[in-house]
Protein backbone atom coordinates (compact mmCIF):
# COMPACT_ATOMS: atom_id res chain seq x y z
CA UNK A 1 0.00 0.00 0.00
CA UNK A 2 2.69 2.49 0.97
CA UNK A 3 4.73 1.82 -2.16
CA UNK A 4 1.63 2.67 -4.19
CA UNK A 5 0.91 5.79 -2.10
CA UNK A 6 4.46 7.00 -2.63
CA UNK A 7 4.51 6.21 -6.35
CA UNK A 8 1.41 8.38 -6.87
CA UNK A 9 2.49 11.20 -4.57
CA UNK A 10 -0.59 10.85 -2.37
CA UNK A 11 1.30 11.71 0.82
CA UNK A 12 4.14 13.80 -0.52
CA UNK A 13 4.81 15.95 2.56
CA UNK A 14 5.78 15.14 6.12
CA UNK A 15 2.42 16.36 7.40
CA UNK A 16 0.48 14.39 4.80
CA UNK A 17 2.43 11.24 5.59
CA UNK A 18 1.79 11.65 9.31
CA UNK A 19 -1.93 12.05 8.65
CA UNK A 20 -1.99 8.91 6.50
CA UNK A 21 -0.07 6.98 9.16
CA UNK A 22 -2.49 8.12 11.87
CA UNK A 23 -5.40 6.98 9.70
CA UNK A 24 -4.37 3.32 9.66
CA UNK A 25 -5.94 2.45 6.31
CA UNK A 26 -4.20 -0.92 6.39
CA UNK A 27 -5.83 -1.85 9.70
CA UNK A 28 -9.21 -0.62 8.49
CA UNK A 29 -8.93 -2.81 5.40
CA UNK A 30 -8.06 -5.85 7.47
CA UNK A 31 -11.35 -5.36 9.30
CA UNK A 32 -13.37 -4.62 6.13
CA UNK A 33 -12.15 -7.74 4.32
CA UNK A 34 -11.09 -10.21 7.05
CA UNK A 35 -11.61 -13.15 4.68
CA UNK A 36 -9.75 -11.72 1.68
CA UNK A 37 -6.66 -13.30 0.16
CA UNK A 38 -3.56 -11.06 -0.11
CA UNK A 39 -4.15 -9.84 -3.67
CA UNK A 40 -7.70 -8.74 -2.97
CA UNK A 41 -6.66 -7.16 0.33
CA UNK A 42 -3.87 -5.21 -1.37
CA UNK A 43 -6.34 -3.83 -3.92
CA UNK A 44 -8.79 -2.86 -1.20
CA UNK A 45 -6.12 -1.10 0.86
CA UNK A 46 -5.23 1.09 -2.09
CA UNK A 47 -8.85 2.08 -2.51
CA UNK A 48 -9.04 2.93 1.18
CA UNK A 49 -5.85 4.99 1.14
CA UNK A 50 -7.12 6.96 -1.85
CA UNK A 51 -10.52 7.68 -0.34
CA UNK A 52 -9.12 8.65 3.05
CA UNK A 53 -6.97 11.12 1.11
CA UNK A 54 -10.05 12.50 -0.67
CA UNK A 55 -12.00 12.66 2.57
CA UNK A 56 -9.31 14.61 4.41
CA UNK A 57 -8.81 17.09 1.61
CA UNK A 58 -12.51 17.81 1.21
CA UNK A 59 -13.77 17.55 4.80
CA UNK A 60 -10.80 19.13 6.56
CA UNK A 61 -8.54 21.02 4.15
CA UNK A 62 -11.17 22.66 1.93
CA UNK A 63 -12.05 25.42 4.37
CA UNK A 64 -13.70 27.62 1.72
CA UNK A 65 -16.01 24.82 0.54
CA UNK A 66 -16.95 26.60 -2.68
CA UNK A 67 -19.70 24.47 -4.28
CA UNK A 68 -18.51 25.18 -7.81
CA UNK A 69 -14.91 24.10 -7.36
CA UNK A 70 -15.88 21.12 -5.26
CA UNK A 71 -18.52 19.98 -7.74
CA UNK A 72 -16.04 20.30 -10.59
CA UNK A 73 -13.47 18.18 -8.77
CA UNK A 74 -16.04 15.54 -7.82
CA UNK A 75 -17.55 15.29 -11.30
CA UNK A 76 -14.09 14.91 -12.81
CA UNK A 77 -13.45 11.99 -10.46
CA UNK A 78 -16.85 10.48 -11.31
CA UNK A 79 -16.03 10.85 -14.99
CA UNK A 80 -12.97 8.66 -14.59
CA UNK A 81 -15.27 5.79 -13.60
CA UNK A 82 -16.98 6.21 -16.98
CA UNK A 83 -13.80 6.30 -19.04
CA UNK A 84 -13.03 10.03 -19.06
CA UNK A 85 -9.33 10.96 -18.96
CA UNK A 86 -7.84 11.86 -15.60
CA UNK A 87 -7.15 15.53 -14.95
CA UNK A 88 -3.60 16.44 -13.80
CA UNK A 89 -3.81 15.55 -10.12
CA UNK A 90 -2.26 12.77 -8.01
CA UNK A 91 -5.73 11.78 -6.81
CA UNK A 92 -7.22 11.61 -10.30
CA UNK A 93 -4.24 9.72 -11.69
CA UNK A 94 -4.38 7.21 -8.84
CA UNK A 95 -8.13 6.71 -9.28
CA UNK A 96 -7.72 6.15 -13.02
CA UNK A 97 -5.14 3.42 -12.59
CA UNK A 98 -6.95 1.80 -9.70
CA UNK A 99 -10.26 1.66 -11.54
CA UNK A 100 -8.64 0.19 -14.65
CA UNK A 101 -7.09 -2.55 -12.52
CA UNK A 102 -10.28 -3.20 -10.55
CA UNK A 103 -12.74 -3.31 -13.43
CA UNK A 104 -10.74 -5.76 -15.52
CA UNK A 105 -12.55 -9.08 -15.77
CA UNK A 106 -15.63 -7.97 -13.86
CA UNK A 107 -19.19 -8.21 -15.22
CA UNK A 108 -21.04 -5.08 -16.30
CA UNK A 109 -23.70 -5.67 -13.63
CA UNK A 110 -21.09 -5.45 -10.85
CA UNK A 111 -19.42 -2.40 -12.40
CA UNK A 112 -22.74 -0.55 -12.48
CA UNK A 113 -23.36 -1.28 -8.80
CA UNK A 114 -19.85 -0.28 -7.72
CA UNK A 115 -19.84 2.93 -9.75
CA UNK A 116 -23.24 3.95 -8.36
CA UNK A 117 -22.04 3.38 -4.78
CA UNK A 118 -18.76 5.20 -5.32
CA UNK A 119 -20.45 8.14 -7.04
CA UNK A 120 -22.91 8.43 -4.14
CA UNK A 121 -19.92 8.54 -1.79
CA UNK A 122 -18.16 11.24 -3.83
CA UNK A 123 -21.24 13.38 -4.42
CA UNK A 124 -21.98 13.56 -0.71
CA UNK A 125 -19.10 16.06 -0.53
CA UNK A 126 -20.77 18.28 -3.11
CA UNK A 127 -24.09 18.07 -1.26
CA UNK A 128 -22.48 19.15 1.99
CA UNK A 129 -20.78 22.12 0.32
CA UNK A 130 -24.11 23.19 -1.19
CA UNK A 131 -25.87 22.92 2.17
CA UNK A 132 -23.17 24.94 3.89
CA UNK A 133 -23.28 27.63 1.18
CA UNK A 134 -27.05 27.86 1.67
CA UNK A 135 -26.62 28.10 5.44
CA UNK A 136 -28.87 25.09 5.97
CA UNK A 137 -28.32 22.47 8.66
CA UNK A 138 -30.24 19.25 7.96
CA UNK A 139 -32.43 17.34 10.37
CA UNK A 140 -31.09 13.96 11.45
CA UNK A 141 -33.26 11.80 9.12
CA UNK A 142 -32.17 13.81 6.08
CA UNK A 143 -28.55 13.57 7.14
CA UNK A 144 -28.74 9.80 7.58
CA UNK A 145 -30.10 9.55 4.04
CA UNK A 146 -26.70 10.46 2.62
CA UNK A 147 -24.59 9.39 5.58
CA UNK A 148 -24.97 5.73 4.68
CA UNK A 149 -23.09 6.55 1.46
CA UNK A 150 -20.65 9.15 2.75
CA UNK A 151 -19.25 6.64 5.25
CA UNK A 152 -18.10 4.61 2.26
CA UNK A 153 -19.25 1.16 3.34
CA UNK A 154 -21.54 0.41 0.35
CA UNK A 155 -18.72 0.59 -2.20
CA UNK A 156 -16.34 -1.21 0.18
CA UNK A 157 -18.84 -4.06 0.39
CA UNK A 158 -19.26 -4.01 -3.38
CA UNK A 159 -15.52 -4.67 -3.58
CA UNK A 160 -16.02 -7.65 -1.26
CA UNK A 161 -17.65 -9.49 -4.15
CA UNK A 162 -14.21 -9.70 -5.78
CA UNK A 163 -13.08 -12.23 -3.18
CA UNK A 164 -16.11 -14.50 -3.61
CA UNK A 165 -15.95 -17.53 -5.94
CA UNK A 166 -18.62 -15.84 -8.07
CA UNK A 167 -20.32 -12.46 -8.38
CA UNK A 168 -23.69 -12.16 -6.68
CA UNK A 169 -26.80 -12.39 -8.85
CA UNK A 170 -28.65 -9.10 -9.26
CA UNK A 171 -31.63 -10.71 -7.55
CA UNK A 172 -29.53 -11.02 -4.38
CA UNK A 173 -27.99 -7.56 -4.60
CA UNK A 174 -31.35 -5.84 -4.95
CA UNK A 175 -33.57 -7.92 -2.66
CA UNK A 176 -35.08 -6.17 0.35
CA UNK A 177 -33.19 -8.29 2.88
CA UNK A 178 -29.77 -7.48 1.40
CA UNK A 179 -30.62 -3.80 0.95
CA UNK A 180 -31.75 -3.55 4.58
CA UNK A 181 -28.66 -5.41 5.77
CA UNK A 182 -26.33 -3.07 3.88
CA UNK A 183 -28.16 0.04 5.06
CA UNK A 184 -28.20 -1.00 8.71
CA UNK A 185 -24.55 -2.04 8.59
CA UNK A 186 -23.52 1.20 6.91
CA UNK A 187 -25.39 3.38 9.39
CA UNK A 188 -24.06 1.42 12.36
CA UNK A 189 -20.50 2.12 11.24
CA UNK A 190 -21.31 5.71 10.23
CA UNK A 191 -22.75 6.52 13.65
CA UNK A 192 -19.81 4.90 15.43
CA UNK A 193 -17.60 7.10 13.29
CA UNK A 194 -19.61 10.18 14.25
CA UNK A 195 -19.05 9.50 17.94
CA UNK A 196 -15.31 9.02 17.54
CA UNK A 197 -14.89 12.02 15.22
CA UNK A 198 -17.19 14.62 16.79
CA UNK A 199 -14.50 16.39 18.81
CA UNK A 200 -12.14 16.77 15.87
CA UNK A 201 -14.88 17.75 13.45
CA UNK A 202 -16.28 20.32 15.87
CA UNK A 203 -12.85 21.93 16.21
CA UNK A 204 -12.61 22.16 12.42
CA UNK A 205 -16.12 23.60 12.06
CA UNK A 206 -17.53 20.55 10.27
CA UNK A 207 -21.24 20.31 11.17
CA UNK A 208 -22.37 17.08 9.46
CA UNK A 209 -22.19 14.68 12.37
CA UNK A 210 -25.11 12.95 14.09
CA UNK A 211 -23.90 13.94 17.55
CA UNK A 212 -23.56 17.60 16.56
CA UNK A 213 -26.94 17.64 14.81
CA UNK A 214 -28.71 16.20 17.87
CA UNK A 215 -27.01 18.70 20.19
CA UNK A 216 -28.06 21.55 17.91
CA UNK A 217 -31.66 20.38 17.45
CA UNK A 218 -32.34 19.49 21.09
CA UNK A 219 -30.03 21.84 22.95
CA UNK A 220 -28.68 18.88 24.89
CA UNK A 221 -25.21 18.09 26.19
CA UNK A 222 -22.53 16.17 24.31
CA UNK A 223 -23.00 13.16 26.56
CA UNK A 224 -26.77 13.15 26.07
CA UNK A 225 -26.34 13.31 22.29
CA UNK A 226 -23.76 10.52 22.33
CA UNK A 227 -26.17 8.38 24.35
CA UNK A 228 -28.87 8.89 21.73
CA UNK A 229 -26.48 7.98 18.93
CA UNK A 230 -25.41 4.89 20.89
CA UNK A 231 -29.06 3.87 21.00
CA UNK A 232 -29.28 4.15 17.22
CA UNK A 233 -26.09 2.12 16.87
CA UNK A 234 -27.58 -0.65 19.01
CA UNK A 235 -30.77 -0.59 16.96
CA UNK A 236 -28.84 -1.03 13.71
CA UNK A 237 -26.82 -3.87 15.24
CA UNK A 238 -30.05 -5.67 16.12
CA UNK A 239 -31.31 -5.16 12.57
CA UNK A 240 -28.13 -6.63 11.08
CA UNK A 241 -28.40 -9.66 13.38
CA UNK A 242 -32.08 -10.20 12.58
CA UNK A 243 -31.65 -9.87 8.82
CA UNK A 244 -28.70 -12.22 8.75
CA UNK A 245 -30.32 -14.85 10.96
CA UNK A 246 -33.82 -14.87 9.46
CA UNK A 247 -34.75 -12.58 6.57
CA UNK A 248 -31.73 -13.12 4.31
CA UNK A 249 -31.73 -16.87 4.81
CA UNK A 250 -35.44 -17.02 3.96
CA UNK A 251 -34.97 -14.82 0.90
CA UNK A 252 -32.14 -16.97 -0.42
CA UNK A 253 -34.23 -20.12 0.01
CA UNK A 254 -37.09 -18.40 -1.81
CA UNK A 255 -34.85 -17.56 -4.76
CA UNK A 256 -33.81 -21.22 -5.23
CA UNK A 257 -30.24 -20.23 -6.02
CA UNK A 258 -27.60 -22.75 -7.08
CA UNK A 259 -25.64 -23.97 -4.03
CA UNK A 260 -22.51 -21.96 -4.88
CA UNK A 261 -24.47 -18.70 -5.28
CA UNK A 262 -26.41 -19.38 -2.07
CA UNK A 263 -23.18 -19.96 -0.14
CA UNK A 264 -21.54 -16.85 -1.63
CA UNK A 265 -24.50 -14.66 -0.66
CA UNK A 266 -24.41 -15.93 2.93
CA UNK A 267 -20.64 -15.39 3.08
CA UNK A 268 -21.13 -11.84 1.81
CA UNK A 269 -23.80 -11.10 4.41
CA UNK A 270 -21.72 -12.57 7.21
CA UNK A 271 -18.82 -10.32 6.25
CA UNK A 272 -21.04 -7.26 6.68
CA UNK A 273 -21.87 -8.41 10.20
CA UNK A 274 -18.18 -8.98 10.98
CA UNK A 275 -17.48 -5.40 9.93
CA UNK A 276 -19.54 -3.95 12.77
CA UNK A 277 -17.20 -5.20 15.47
CA UNK A 278 -14.14 -4.73 13.26
CA UNK A 279 -14.76 -1.08 12.49
CA UNK A 280 -15.43 -0.37 16.16
CA UNK A 281 -12.03 -1.90 16.94
CA UNK A 282 -10.38 0.16 14.18
CA UNK A 283 -11.83 3.43 15.47
CA UNK A 284 -10.60 2.64 18.96
CA UNK A 285 -7.12 1.68 17.75
CA UNK A 286 -6.01 4.48 15.41
CA UNK A 287 -5.09 8.12 15.92
CA UNK A 288 -7.11 9.41 12.98
CA UNK A 289 -9.52 11.32 15.21
CA UNK A 290 -7.12 12.83 17.74
CA UNK A 291 -6.94 16.62 17.90
CA UNK A 292 -3.31 17.17 18.87
CA UNK A 293 -2.34 17.99 15.28
CA UNK A 294 -4.87 20.84 15.09
CA UNK A 295 -2.83 23.78 16.30
CA UNK A 296 -2.91 27.44 15.31
CA UNK A 297 -4.50 28.57 12.03
CA UNK A 298 -5.58 25.41 10.22
CA UNK A 299 -3.58 24.93 7.03
CA UNK A 300 -4.66 21.40 6.20
CA UNK A 301 -2.74 18.18 5.88
CA UNK A 302 -2.36 17.78 2.13
CA UNK A 303 -1.19 19.92 -0.79
CA UNK A 304 -4.10 21.59 -2.60
CA UNK A 305 -3.83 19.41 -5.69
CA UNK A 306 -7.45 18.39 -6.14
CA UNK A 307 -9.59 21.51 -6.12
CA UNK A 308 -9.58 24.34 -8.63
CA UNK A 309 -11.36 27.49 -7.54
CA UNK A 310 -14.12 28.45 -9.99
CA UNK A 311 -16.58 30.44 -7.86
Amino acid sequence: MWEWIDSHGLAATTKARARMLNTGADLSGAYVWPRAEPGMLSLGLRWLALTFRIDDQLDEDDSDEQPGSRSQAIEELCGILHGAPAQPSPVADALHGLWEETRTGTPASWRRVFVASFEAFLRSYTLEAELKAAGRIPELPEYLGWRMYSVGMPWLWDLDELRLPLFLPDSVRTCEAMSTLRRAGSLHIALVNDVFSVERESMLGYPYNAVSLIMRAQGCSLQEAVAQVAGLVAEHARTVSRILETDLAAELRHQHLPPDAHAAALDYGQNIALNLRGQLAWHASVRRYVTTDITGPWAGNYPDDLLRQTD
